[in-house]
């Protein structure tokens, strides 16, 4: 853990000579809405499933046999949150005389700031790492810690090589249901 910022460290803040203080620092702009499918949850993890659609509809030829698809029901993934967070230590003097004196105080607006910045490189990570690869180190001021993002099929959740959760590998694949041929998703 860092030592608190003390007067020593930042004279400036309580030199009368200075007229104008500005906290300098920038507000990241929220880009992982644009790329990511995202939801707040109260709970530690959550496990999901489902089905897949349908493939696109077929030509139906004058008194022909419309074809028929059958769902395929989706890997189980189980997500778990991961605590984040920073910490801005300050002595007392520091807080009394120097931010809040210099009305400084929206500085404990940069701990929001600072887990904003890590949502946006977390998710940028993923997107980067995310092709053939089903884990990563990311590297912060706390060290490295090793992130894993295989998907329900244990691949890379972008890989080239996934399979439908019943084997089959592309739209055309033909699926035995137990009733009958079907042209599956």
């Amino acid at each position: 853990m860092a030592a608190p910022l003390t007067l020593g460290q930042a004279t400036d803040l309580v030199d009368l000579s200075i007229q104008n203080m500005w906290l300098k620092s920038s507000d990241p702009e929220v880009q992982y809405k644009k790329y990511f499918n995202f939801r707040k949850t109260e709970d530690y993890y959550e496990k999901d499933s489902g089905l897949s659609g349908l493939s696109e509809a077929s030509f139906i030829d004058e008194n022909s046999v419309i074809v028929s698809d059958v769902p395929v029901q989706t890997y189980d993934k189980t997500y778990t949150q991961e605590m984040v967070g920073t910490i801005l230590p300050i002595t007392q003097k520091m807080w009394k005389f120097g931010i809040k004196k210099r009305d400084l105080t929206n500085i404990v607006s940069e701990l929001r700031k600072a887990d904003a910045r890590k949502r946006e490189k977390l998710c940028a990570e993923r997107l980067t790492n995310g092709f053939e690869t089903t884990n990563y180190t990311h590297t912060d001021n706390n060290g490295s810690h090793s992130i894993t993002i295989a998907g329900g099929d244990s691949l890379g959740f972008i890989d080239d090589d996934h399979t439908r959760e019943d084997g089959g590998t592309s739209m055309s694949n033909y699926v035995y249901d137990g009733r009958a041929m079907v042209c599956a998703v």
